[in-house]
């Protein structure tokens, strides 16, 4: 892709999305097994509509659950959160025509900011799909097209290897709840999910845990210029 057309993007506006998809509002209190440590974290305690310990996704203090998944596309495989760099991560399916798009969007203009200012060395994009029997390798290349995603700029697209193992992972590692659906307008099944987006520091502890369905990228840069200032 051309990095200046590619760079462009950043101005521009998610385009009118259909019906098909949506967020999954209720949150299903849980006890949560990760500890809550904040001298891992650079950022300041965010407000939270709850006890950390009752949310059922990651939140700030806390370590990000240790998954290794397949990244389709390069052949290997990738562990969430866990090569040393900042790295926001966050849940998807590819056909997907309202959250995801607004989700993967944001994703895509703070990475085309990074590259912009130069600072892509220090920051990495994982986003994992929960529709493995669809989100193979070339459907995810497209989808890559089709939404500006640089893959050669620290980006990844991880798979789960079946549906089972998307639940496991999504759902009970990373409290992402998701429900098959069957639109009657519709000949393919979709999903009903969660929105998150996780902000995780270098360190692999969460800093925010971004849960708008329409999420501000601007907001969630200005969150990892912070933190990339103050690790230093």
């Amino acid at each position: 892709m051309n990095r200046r057309a590619y760079l462009g993007t950043v101005a521009g506006g998610i385009a009118a999305l259909t019906a098909g998809c949506s967020a999954a509002e209720s949150d299903t209190t849980v006890t949560s097994e990760r500890s809550i440590d904040a001298s891992n974290t650079y950022l300041d305690r965010p407000d939270l509509r709850a006890e950390p310990e009752s949310l059922p996704y990651p939140v700030y203090g806390q370590s990000l659950p240790a998954v290794t998944l397949s990244d389709p596309i390069a052949d290997e495989d990738v562990s969430i959160g866990a090569d040393g760099r900042d790295t926001l991560v966050t849940f998807f399916y590819s056909h997907c025509r309202t959250v995801c798009p607004r989700l993967i969007s944001a994703l895509r203009n703070v990475q085309a900011k990074a590259i912009e200012d130069d600072r892509i060395d220090t920051t990495a994009f994982q986003a994992v799909t929960f529709d493995p029997e669809r989100d193979d390798a070339d459907r995810l290349r497209g989808y890559a097209d089709r939404m500006n995603v640089a893959l050669d700029e620290n980006w990844r697209f991880l798979r789960p290897e079946s549906p089972d193992d998307a639940k496991d992972i999504v759902m009970d590692e990373f409290g992402v709840r998701f429900e098959r659906t069957h639109p009657e307008e519709m000949e393919m099944y979709m999903f009903s999910h969660r929105a998150l987006i996780l902000l995780v520091n270098a360190d692999g502890y969460v800093e925010r845990s971004y849960t708008d369905s329409t999420p501000s990228w601007q907001s969630i840069d200005e969150d990892l210029r912070t933190l990339r200032r103050r690790e230093g």
